[in-house]
């Protein structure tokens, strides 16, 4: 697995065109949503709730989560549970995650971002993550959040990887309100196979040869990362069009990358079926490895789009 790393908003039919999308097309899961640059929505004249910093779960698995409380005592009657990405993409989206968890607080949402198990902070060594424990640790997360906010839904935000083990948490459950699949992962071997290019491709640029060999039981290093063969044939069998029940009563599908067609996956919640809003906003290159992760751009006009969708969901 991964090495653990030592608005009042209105809603406008966007501008830019999906690759591939037709013209004229109104359909409502086609609807996109573009961040308005109101002061009234995301203001930093608004204060953030104060920030948690704490341990819960299971004794000898305790994941390390920041709760992030609501400036309003006037709640939103859902509260926000963030799920990170993986490996390089968790250290250069740490920053935008923690942004989008302070937005969403300022608004009056409860929020609850933690690290899963063997990752970050939490509890763990490095190989020992598995895609059961981390599905485990989001129906935790669930439960720390109700409990703390006293909530009864809850929309699940995630990105990438962490977006992926959302939607498969919430497959069947009632109590999943909203969800944000963020560039999800669609298909688990497509993946694996991106992040072994990206590897070779860091290796290229920094003009060194990676070291032993990868193949039998040995965990392979990808990007700076330690991941277990076990771990990556689990990624491996990923598939969420293979899913057959509603993850969420609400569903924001966002497409950044122009390569990477989340339709399918929009339109496969579509016959489950499920109500989904569409999202495609370019942000080229934002998942490629890069040495400097302090340069990485964080981007806002989703952060604002995710914060803008969740509060007309619960207004």
């Amino acid at each position: 697995m991964p090495s653990k790393p030592h608005f009042s908003a209105k809603r406008l039919i966007a501008s830019e065109v999906v690759p591939g999308m037709k013209h004229g097309s109104h359909h409502r899961a086609r609807t996109l949503y573009k961040s308005v640059r109101d002061s009234s929505f995301i203001s930093v004249s608004k204060p953030a709730g104060e920030i948690e910093p704490f341990y819960f779960g299971e004794s000898g698995k305790q994941l390390f989560g920041c709760y992030h409380a609501p400036n309003t005592k006037a709640g939103r009657g859902c509260g926000v549970v963030l799920c990170y990405p993986m490996g390089h993409e968790y250290m250069q989206f740490h920053r935008a995650y923690r942004q989008l968890a302070r937005h969403l607080s300022r608004v009056g949402f409860p929020v609850l971002r933690f690290d899963f198990f063997a990752c970050g902070d939490s509890a763990g060594n490095s190989e020992e993550g598995e895609i059961h424990q981390w599905l485990a640790d989001i129906s935790s997360a669930i439960g720390e959040m109700k409990r703390r906010s006293h909530v009864v839904k809850v929309c699940l935000a995630g990105l990438r990887l962490g977006a992926t083990l959302s939607m498969i948490q919430g497959a069947g459950r009632e109590d999943i309100g909203g969800m944000v699949l963020w560039d999800p992962v669609v298909s688990g071997t497509g993946y694996v196979e991106k992040l072994r290019m990206l590897h070779q491709r860091m290796l290229r640029l920094a003009h060194v040869k990676q070291k032993g060999d990868t193949k039998g039981d040995k965990p392979a290093e990808i990007l700076g990362f330690r991941y277990p063969q076990s771990l990556l044939a689990d990624v491996e069998n990923l598939d969420l069009l293979s899913i057959e029940k509603k993850p969420a009563d609400k569903v924001l599908v966002i497409q950044s990358d122009e390569e990477a067609d989340q339709r399918p996956l929009k339109n496969h919640l579509e016959s489950i079926p499920t109500s989904v809003d569409f999202l495609y906003c370019p942000a080229p290159h934002i998942w490629t490895w890069t040495e400097d992760f302090g340069k990485v751009a964080v981007p806002y006009e989703i952060l604002q789009s995710v914060v803008s969708w969740v509060c007309e969901a619960y207004p």
